[in-house]
């Protein structure tokens, strides 16, 4: 991602949310910023906030990736995009671009070129290795899937026999039942043993439906179903293909090596349009990322997956809307949708790159259901609609989704009023085409808008008029 972020419009489009917004054009000022410098590589600053020690502030240009020692759990904070605001509006003095950075700034740098380089070192090791002893090598991967297997295996009947005495007891005596969460957390932390991660997040997660809403206990059940899918899909696992196994694998949180999924997994060249963009505060200050591209000429969506714990920021930032050129890596898969970004990744500069047309939407709910089909233990789906409007009735929020020429669906959507009466006013009651998650269970399944475009006039490509930045405070 070599170009360099010019322009206010690019740099406030990294922005997680408008009050970011706000404060960071609030800090637009080179007077509330005792050191400022930047060169090729990186521009860094301490600003002065209402402590004594000024916050350290720095952007690797390269990504670009913030790093500030402010205590914002929102990425990138309001420091980094002031930071970036001065630069664009040139108040970073010219002089200062051969600067040298302080040390707290080098040894960041320095830190991120080694990782970057023993990364690229493993992938290409991986890629150069010489074809060892298939017999050998078969022998100790099997030996050690079948030792993480077993265990996983002993996880999901314990869950199985967890989930019959919870049905047998009944749904409905979760209400209100204070020590029930702690049941559920002992069986998430029994997961985490079991080496099934992903499996004690969905409980976590599925917690949360208790008492959220009046038919909470019926999307409880659909959950419980798609635990005893994944449950039946370990015990069968000798029976299944390859591809269904890494399915079975993702669902279960085992990690892949991305070193090893750049170097073998299969490639797609594009240029990769940002839309939709969406981040998540887990618990223990961890910060999930979710990034989704569309291929401007093959059509296909990927979908990239981040962490960045404590507060360190994420390897690079990702500019809603704007083109990046190169290949993903995607993880293997009956319908593979996650995927890596490759080395040669480079943001485009605005305005370059296919525009998305008819082919984005054309058939969504079609080739949705062709992807759950094939992986049903994917959690969460994209899903476009072009030519939608916004509909209220009784406090829930609809998107009227044409089907024929004739008849027209009301989806639920999973919208703030204020975010959907902000995008009411920005698409002036035209049709849109919009984009979102669709989640699995009927409560969480309604369809989280992500973001939206309309199209000017008919010669005129279509363009992103709203963008929702995330579920961070």
């Amino acid at each position: 991602m070599s170009r360099v972020l010019a322009t206010e419009a690019e740099v406030v489009a990294l922005s997680p949310d408008a009050s970011s917004t706000k404060a960071a054009q609030g800090l637009k000022n080179p007077s509330k910023w005792p050191t400022l410098g930047c060169n090729a590589t990186a521009a860094w600053g301490e600003c002065q906030g209402s402590g004594s020690k000024p916050y350290q502030t720095q952007v690797d240009l390269s990504g670009p990736s913030f790093k500030c020692s402010c205590p914002s759990r929102k990425f990138p904070c309001k420091h980094g995009l002031a930071l970036m605001l001065l630069r664009a509006a040139g108040h970073v003095a010219e002089s200062a671009e051969s600067a040298e950075p302080p040390a707290w700034v080098s040894a960041w740098l320095d830190g991120r070129a080694e990782k970057a380089e023993k990364k690229e070192a493993k992938a290409a090791a991986i890629a150069a290795a010489p074809p060892a002893d298939p017999e050998v090598l078969a022998m100790q991967q099997a030996k050690r899937d079948d030792k993480r297997w077993d265990k996983a295996d002993a996880g999901m009947q314990e869950l199985q026999l967890w989930m019959q005495d919870m049905v047998r007891n009944g749904l409905a005596n979760l209400s209100g039942d204070q020590q029930a969460r702690q049941h559920w957390n002992t069986m998430a932390a029994r997961m985490v043993d079991a080496q099934a991660s992903g499996m004690a997040a969905r409980i976590k997660d599925a917690w949360e439906l208790v008492d959220s809403h009046p038919q909470w206990s019926r999307d409880l059940l659909v959950q419980l179903g798609h635990w005893q899918l994944l449950a039946e899909a370990v015990a069968r696992r000798d029976a299944l293909s390859a591809e269904t196994r890494a399915d079975v694998m993702a669902a279960l949180g085992w990690p892949m090596d991305k070193a090893e999924v750049q170097a073998r997994g299969q490639a797609v060249a594009d240029d990769w349009r940002v839309v939709g963009l969406r981040q998540i505060e887990r618990e223990g200050r961890l910060l999930e990322r979710r990034v989704w591209l569309q291929g401007q000429h093959s059509g296909r969506i990927a979908w990239l997956l981040d962490y960045a714990q404590g507060g360190r920021g994420f390897e690079t930032a990702w500019v809603p809307a704007q083109s990046y050129r190169g290949s993903l890596h995607f993880y293997p898969g009956q319908a593979p949708l996650r995927a890596i970004a490759g080395a040669d990744i480079e943001l485009l500069a605005p305005g370059v790159g296919a525009p998305l047309g008819d082919a984005a939407w054309h058939d969504a709910l079609a080739q949705m259901g062709q992807r759950i089909a094939a992986n049903p233990l994917q959690a969460v789906q994209p899903l476009w609609c072009g030519q939608a409007r916004l509909q209220t009735s009784d406090g829930q929020w609809y998107a009227l989704w044409p089907q024929h020429q004739q008849t027209q669906a009301l989806v639920p959507l999973a919208i703030d009023d204020d975010q959907a009466w902000q995008l009411q006013a920005l698409g002036g009651g035209a049709p849109m085409a919009l984009f979102g998650e669709w989640e699995s269970s009927p409560h969480q399944g309604r369809w989280r808008l992500l973001s939206a475009w309309q199209q000017p006039s008919a010669e005129a490509p279509w363009t992103n008029i709203w963008q929702n930045r995330g579920d961070v405070q």
